[in-house]
């Protein structure tokens, strides 16, 4: 499947860092709806040692439109936020 669904169950989203997240104590990911007003953060883990993932659940997107995503990685040394990356997200049958 190319696209992503309001209640979509299982879905990896994935976002690559660039950079080794050897060492991290925390990752995430900032989800800010397609509202604008309404911030989300989804607890990650770490997987290909640069990439921060969220599998999604029932309700984690229950908002048609345009996501916009940034990591968020918590290292011994400071916190840091990735480039940000929109996600389409459609009703169904859409």
């Amino acid at each position: 499947m190319t696209k992503t669904y309001i209640g979509d169950t299982g879905t990896a989203i994935v976002l690559d860092t660039g950079q080794s997240l050897a060492g991290a104590s925390s990752v995430s990911i900032l989800a800010r709806k397609p509202n604008g007003s309404t911030e989300v953060t989804w607890a990650a883990t770490v997987v290909e040692s640069t990439k921060v993932q969220f599998v999604t659940l029932a309700d984690s997107l229950d908002m048609a439109g345009e996501w916009k995503l940034q990591a968020r990685v918590v290292l011994p040394s400071g916190t840091w936020l990735g480039e940000t990356v929109r996600l389409t997200v459609y009703r169904p049958f859409g």
